[in-house]
This record gives C-alpha cells, sequence and structure tokens, in this order.
C-alpha cells in the first residue's frame, strides 16, 4: 500500500508540475487581462496549493483501494471500484459544500428583505427543503456571475453568487433561482447519479479488458502490478473522452429542461432570457460556438440556443 501511495503523490506532483504553467497562464493571467479575475498571483497562488493538496488526498484514497482490490479481486475489481467510486463520490457530493467549497469561497446567509421572502416563498410552494440559500463570495476573485444547487440530504443548499445578487433585477434572480429549482423538481441529480454510475460500471470494466490484455504483452507480474498503472490511466482516459459527448448531451437536456420549469414558474420567458443575455456579457462567454464544440465540449447549451428557447416557449 505505501507503494502505492508513494506512486500516486510522486504523480500528482509530476502532473502538477505540468499543470501549473498551463493553470497559471489560462487561470490568472488570461482572466485578468479579460478582467475576470480579482485575484492577486499570491491569493491564486494559495487557491491552486489547496487544490493540489486536495486532488492528491483523494487521488491517494482512491488509488489505494482500487490496487487493493486489484490484488483481492483481481477478477471481479472493476465491479467493486465502480460501486467504491460511485459511494465516494456521493460522500464528498454531500461534504463538498461544507468541508471544501469553504476553504474557496465565503458564503453566507442571503440578507432579510424583499428578495429573501420571495426565496422562502419559491422553496416552499415547490416543496423542497434545504438548508438554506447562500450568498456565495466570488466577488473578491472574479467578476463573473454563477448560481447552483449543491450537496445532498442535510448538505443541500442553493448558492447565489454575490456578483449575481448586486447586479441583477428581483425577477432575474428569482429566474435563475427557479432554474436550479427545477433541476431538484426534475430529478437531475439522480438522473446525473444514475448516469455517472452506469459510466463508471463500464469504465472500470474496459480498464479492467485493458489490463488483462496487455500485461502480459508488456511482461507485468499480474493487473495489480503498478508498474500497469499507465494503462489503467490511459484506458480510464480515452474512455472518459469518448463518453464526454454523450454525457454532455444528456446535460443540455437537462438544463433545457430546468429552463422550461423556471419559464412556467415565473410566467413568462422574459426575466430569464433578461439574466441569460446578462451572464453571457458578463462572464464573456461564447453565445454562438461552433455546433462540433458544443457537441463535444459543453455540459450546457449555448447562450443563443437557450434564448430562442426560452421565447419559443
Amino acid at each position: 500500500y505505501a507503494t502505492n501511495a508513494g506512486y500516486t503523490i510522486i504523480s500528482v506532483f509530476g502532473f502538477a508540475a505540468i499543470m501549473f504553467p498551463i493553470s497559471y497562464y489560462s487561470g490568472h493571467v488570461l482572466e485578468r487581462y479579460y478582467g475576470l479575475s480579482n485575484e492577486t498571483f499570491g491569493d491564486w497562488l494559495g487557491d491552486f496549493i489547496k487544490s493540489l493538496i486536495i486532488d492528491l488526498l483523494l487521488a491517494t484514497i482512491l488509488f489505494s483501494v482500487i490496487y487493493a482490490l486489484l490484488r483481492w479481486m483481481p477478477g471481479i475489481w472493476w465491479l467493486a471500484a465502480a460501486v467504491f467510486y460511485i459511494l465516494f463520490a456521493v460522500v464528498l457530493s454531500t461534504i463538498a459544500p461544507v468541508v471544501i467549497m469553504p476553504l474557496f469561497h465565503k458564503f453566507e446567509a442571503i440578507e432579510e428583505g424583499e428578495l429573501a421572502d420571495e426565496v422562502r416563498r419559491m422553496m416552499a410552494e415547490s416543496g423542497i427543503k434545504v438548508v438554506g440559500v447562500f450568498k456565495w463570495g466570488l466577488e473578491e476573485k472574479t467578476s463573473t456571475a454563477n448560481a447552483a444547487f449543491t450537496g445532498i440530504g442535510r448538505t443541500k443548499r442553493i448558492i447565489l453568487g454575490d456578483t449575481l445578487l448586486s447586479g441583477y433585477s428581483k425577477e432575474e434572480i428569482l429566474a435563475i433561482l427557479a432554474h436550479e429549482v427545477g433541476h431538484y423538481k426534475n430529478h437531475d441529480i439522480l438522473r446525473l447519479t444514475i448516469v455517472q454510475s452506469l459510466l463508471a460500471v463500464l469504465g472500470f470494466y474496459i480498464a479492467h479488458l485493458c489490463l488483462s490484455s496487455l500485461v502480459a504483452f508488456y511482461g507485468l507480474a499480474g493487473v495489480d502490478d503498478i508498474g500497469a498503472a499507465p494503462i489503467f490511466i490511459f484506458s480510464l482516459f480515452v474512455f472518459s473522452l469518448i463518453a464526454m459527448p454523450f454525457t454532455n448531451m444528456h446535460s443540455r437536456r437537462r438544463e433545457f429542461a430546468a429552463d422550461a420549469y423556471a419559464i412556467a414558474k415565473m410566467g413568462s420567458p422574459d426575466a430569464l432570457v433578461s439574466a441569460f443575455e446578462k451572464l453571457a456579457d458578463q462572464n464573456l462567454s461564447n453565445k454562438e460556438p461552433a455546433a462540433w464544440v458544443e457537441f463535444l465540449l459543453h455540459s450546457h447549451p449555448s447562450i443563443s440556443r437557450r434564448i430562442e428557447r426560452a421565447r419559443q416557449s
């Protein structure tokens, strides 16, 4: 186990050495150049180091457990690994809002007032029980706006960026909130969990086939030989690339469904369309990416298609 953990640590730090200049340029230089980042280099570096430590910890746990399963049950390790991965992802999604996300951003309950009353009313009418609706401290790091439904069970909450709360009308904020509520009402978290679970089983099974077929060819001791790790990682990487367009397609459909819920909830597409236009301008989004780029890479429909679909409602 020490060998597996040590290999993971070396791999993660090697990966960090490669990714640092890329992350620095795309995550700090470019965003500052285009006015999207408010972070100093020191602030950005601190976040990068925290992310690296978290990635290292998670990767060490995953690799150690997977290689233990490879050693204990080489014939069906892939099924046990998929079950562990699914449970691990559920636990991580549950604790993320209270353990991980606060390491990078400040969260506090939205201030009392008309907006808070409207939010509580919408939650009550939708039958949603959440810990609360929180202001997401984005402004100190970015000028972009965002909102999300995060957490599972007792950590389930809606988070609205402070950049959203300060720059959008009440109706626009409620429309965005209604979109997030739509994900909940449409059971999108459950849908996503099922899709990801099926992909995990299939992905680990393909990795099992690759390992079984290639370890002898490369003269390795067995599927649990740490020297076969590149085969394991590369097979999962290729599978994820192939699966990504189809998972993105499913995600885009769920986004359209959440938009439709928000429009029905608000009684008009106007507020949602207005919010989309503001978000695209504020976040410097490409409103009309090439069709093939959207198909391959985008988990959300393009802003132009969302606006067009909303106006046709």
